[in-house]
Parts: C-alpha cells; structure tokens; sequence
C-alpha cells in the first residue's frame, strides 16, 4: 500500500472517530474536536491531491453509516463538505505565459465557502423548522427553552434581551459557525504541510486577500430581501446578509495586518487589536467588515476607470 493512500484511511476514519465522540457525549475535549473533523481530509488533500481528499472522505462517511446512519447527513455537512470544497478549489492552478502556475486566489475560495455556508443555512433552516408557523417564531420558542436549561435564574430582562438576539440570528450563527470552521481549519491544514514540506502550492499571502466582485452584490441582494421582505424569504435574507458579511470583515482583518505589518513594533500593535476586537466583538466586526467592504468598493472604482480607460 502507498503512502498517501494509506495516510487517506487515516484522515478518513479519523474524522469519523472524532466525530462519533462528540455524539457519544465526548465533553470539552469533543466539542473542541468537533471544530477540526475536516482538518485530516483537508490536510491530505493539500498534500497529495483532490483524489485522497473524495478518497478519505467516502472512508470516513462509510463508517458512520455503519456506526450511526441516522448521523451520516450532519457528518457530510460539518466534515466532508467543507473538506471538498476547500482541497477541490485550493489545488486548482493555471499556468503563465513566463513561466510557473497562478493558484487559486483564496479570496475567490473564501466567496464560495461562504456561499456554501449561506446555501447550507437555508437548507437546514427549511427542513428543521419544517412548514407551519415562522422559521423565526420556531426559532424563538427553541431558544426559550435552551435558555432555560441552560440558566433558569437568569434575570428577565436579560433573558428577553438574548431570546430576541439569538432567535433572530439563530440560522446566521450557524452558517457562520461553518464558515468559521472551514476557514480555520483550511489556514491551518496549509500551515501544517508547509511546514512539514509537503504542501502542494504555495502559501497565499493573506495580506493580499481580495473578494470577487460578484460578493459585493450577493451581499446588498441579501440585504434589500432581508429589509423589504417579510415572513421566512425575508428572515433567511436577513440571516444570509449576516454570513456574507464574514468574507468582508477577513478581507478588514487583512487589511489591519497589511498596515501594522510595516510597523517596527507590529507584534504589540496587533496584539493590542486582536484584544480589543474580541471584548468589543460586536461592534469591532461591524466596523471591520466595514473596512473590508470600502477596500471591496474601491477595488470596484479602480476597475471601472481602468475600464473606462482602455475603451478610449
């Protein structure tokens, strides 16, 4: 047996086994685990081709449907799908007329991930919630009674506060959880084999990250159906906008990394960032989603004068 054939078993069957520790009650440690279940098929994808990657992940979908059929479709979703998605696109080149091979830009992967994790969200929405009343009224009563498992005597008023919040984002902190996992998980695998000296392409500059143009209307699609719409179009709209504003605050973070980079002392710089972005999370992702979206624009007006240029 080959090497990378046998380290495709592996990956599979040990994506399947962390898997099936988190759904015979694996604690902190599973609920850790769970987040990298896609990093073995994305690693040996990275490493040794798309073909080890469908390889690994037909291995490990076959153990779970002999463990637990019933869990094999949120195995496909959380594990295999984001896997395929990311070796499928990352090891995709094309060849230059000087010489050498331009891979696949991560901000054009980062734009169909994020799609994915908007198409995902909306599937598993609709067939959760299921037909009857509102998707957001069904996720109103769910977050009621998580809450009150979870914290019985928390104040009211606190406890209102976090049912309307969660309730009306309830599909996007899904999908964003996906997105996150995937892109976390697609950083680190490169890391890994670059390190290791194995890795298949290049690692891209993140720095550098740009969004297709393409992202930009999706995003104010959403947004206008999710403001103008009403009943579940309008509620899946709105928590679609939420998942797509995430390709644009990576696209800000990069940017924050682009220009602290260049400074003498940027490891304390960015250590300071990365801390006030996590006690102001909510406001710091607005804000530097919304850096991301004023390099998207300007990116968008340089194209349009070039444009206007050329046809002179």
């Amino acid at each position: 047996m080959s090497k990378d054939l046998g380290l495709s078993i592996v990956a599979g069957v040990a994506s399947a086994l962390v898997y099936l520790s988190v759904l015979t009650g694996g604690g902190g440690l599973g609920a850790v685990l769970a987040y990298v279940m896609p990093l073995p098929l994305v690693m040996i994808g990275l490493s040794w081709g798309f073909g080890r990657t469908l390889l690994g992940s037909g291995l490990g979908l076959a153990v779970i449907v002999a463990a637990a059929p019933s869990a094999a479709p949120v195995f496909a979703a959380a594990a295999l799908l984001p896997a395929v998605i990311l070796v499928r696109l990352a090891v995709q080149y094309r060849p230059v007329p000087q010489g050498g091979v331009v891979w696949y830009p991560p901000g054009s992967l980062l734009a169909w991930l994020a799609a994915a994790a908007v198409v995902l969200m909306v599937l598993g929405t609709s067939l959760i919630m299921g037909s009857g009343t509102g998707f957001e009224e069904q996720a109103r009563r769910y977050v009621t009674q998580l809450l009150d498992q979870m914290g019985p005597l928390t104040p009211v008023e606190v406890r209102d506060g976090a049912v309307a919040l969660w309730s009306a984002l309830f599909p996007a902190m899904l999908g964003s959880a996906w997105l996150i996992m995937a892109v976390l998980n697609g950083m680190l695998a490169q890391w890994t084999v670059a390190k290791a000296g194995h890795a298949l392409r290049s690692s891209p500059d993140y720095g550098a990250l740009e969004l297709p143009l393409w992202m930009l209307a999706a995003l104010v699609g959403a947004a206008i159906i999710g403001l103008t719409a009403g009943g579940n179009v309008g509620y899946l709209a709105r928590n679609a906008a939420v998942v797509l504003m995430w390709p644009q605050m990576f696209v800000g973070l990069a940017v924050v990394h682009q220009t602290l980079r260049r400074r003498s002392n940027a490891g304390m710089m960015l250590a300071f960032f990365y801390v006030a972005f996590f006690v102001l999370f909510g406001w710091a992702q607005v804000a530097v989603a919304g850096l991301g979206l004023v390099r998207h624009w300007t990116r968008l007006r340089r194209l349009q004068v070039v444009g206007r240029q050329e046809e002179k």
